[in-house]
């Protein structure tokens, strides 16, 4: 009796104390997170490391963590974090696409398409997935053939996925944006004054949208 009491009893300190470091990681996590947010990453730093170390199944956590190596530019860092992100639940996209971005920043825009192509595989309906595989795509990288520039496969897909996120979400003007810029590249000179009128239309007004409106304008007075 007196041995199933202890094991008892050692569960429920077990569980409190899981309890107690669910709450601190937490407390970790909102602090760091607060940091990351003003860009201070060195200070974020630390308070991830011990949301992660608190509990190590928290992919918020893991992500979190990621974006301050990765806004230190420890690249190594943030992509071993993202990986281990991703080990913990493989259908969550948050660290596929924050991998993607890092991909992105050190130049392996064939890399960052891929982790991209893999989210919207996962979610096809993601509308931040579809916006950014649009805009990498028109990355200029290294071609098979040695140079440098936009591959016509690249446009094709950019279009693809703005297409769809236009289809799904008309009056998002980043979404419009991309995807007039993309048929500008692509030569589709009508369908790209069309887009640009359309972000133009949207942007009117709106003071978060002032760089798009005057994005447009001059996208406008160029292709006349």
């Amino acid at each position: 009796m007196r041995a199933r009491f202890v094991a008892v009893l050692g569960a429920v300190l077990l569980l409190a104390a899981c309890g107690d470091d669910a709450k601190k990681a937490a407390e970790h996590l909102a602090a760091g997170q607060a940091l990351l947010d003003k860009g201070q990453y060195d200070k974020a730093l630390p308070e991830l490391q011990q949301a992660v170390e608190l509990d190590k199944q928290s992919i918020p956590a893991q992500v979190a963590l990621g974006n301050a190596y990765r806004g230190l530019k420890r690249y190594d860092d943030a992509l071993d974090t993202f990986r281990a992100a991703k080990k913990i639940d493989r259908y969550v996209v948050s660290p596929h696409i924050a991998s993607a971005l890092t991909r992105v920043e050190t130049g392996q825009i064939d890399m960052a398409v891929d982790e991209l192509n893999h989210v919207i595989e996962l979610e096809p309906q993601n509308l931040r997935a579809k916006i950014l595989l649009g805009r990498v795509s028109m990355m200029p990288h290294r071609l098979p053939d040695g140079t440098v520039g936009v591959s016509e496969a690249g446009l094709e897909r950019a279009i693809m996925n703005l297409e769809g996120a236009v289809q799904s979400e008309p009056k998002n003007v980043e979404a419009q944006r991309e995807l007039a810029t993309a048929y500008e590249k692509a030569g589709k000179t009508d369908l790209a004054k069309k887009t640009w009128t359309t972000v133009q239309a949207l942007a009117k007004g709106a003071p978060t949208n002032a760089k798009a409106a005057q994005q447009a304008e001059e996208a406008l007075t160029r292709l006349k």
